[in-house]
Parts: C-alpha cells; structure tokens; sequence
C-alpha cells in the first residue's frame, strides 16, 4: 500500500481587522463621492462658459485649461482611489 500524499499546503487568507474594513469602506464613499461632485462642478462650469473648449484652445487661454484639467485629475484619482478602497473594503480573500 501506497501513502497518501498530502495537498501542498495553501497560504491561509488573513482576516483584515473590522476597523480596516470600516475605513477603507468610509474613506472609499468620501472619495467617491467626492469624485462625483468635482466632475458635475466641472459640468456646471462647461455649462456656464460662454465659450467651447476648442475656443479655449484657439484663444491661447491655458491658464484655464490648465486649472480645468487639474480639477479634472484630482476629481479622477479620488473617484478611482474611492472604488480602489471600497472594493479592498467588500473584497473577501476566501472567495
């Protein structure tokens, strides 16, 4: 008779602490939300700009693409760092 051999060992998933979980699901609403609310600020603008963006451009007034721009980047890195942190929050590492 022949012994059985054992599976390899598998690493066992960490159990995050309950106060990790709560802060990158807490952190992660904020941010969205935040996100959120930066890209329909930016829409009101657009919409209240009595010009379009490519008379922006035409115009040379860079200093107001740039500020745009830079509104807009902030507003995608916390809306993507929010869905980052919400699903760390709701990801579960048994699955």
């Amino acid at each position: 008779m022949s012994k059985r051999k054992s599976e390899p060992s598998r690493a066992k998933p960490e159990r995050r602490s309950r106060g990790e979980i709560d802060r990158n699901y807490f952190f992660g609403d904020v941010l969205i939300k935040t996100g959120a609310a930066v890209g329909a600020a930016l829409l009101l603008v657009a919409l209240y700009t009595p010009f379009t963006l490519r008379s922006a451009i035409e115009d040379g007034m860079y200093g107001y693409l740039m500020v745009v721009g830079a509104f807009a980047l902030c507003g995608l890195l916390a809306f993507a760092l929010g869905r980052h942190l919400r699903r760390e929050a709701t990801h579960w590492d048994f699955d």
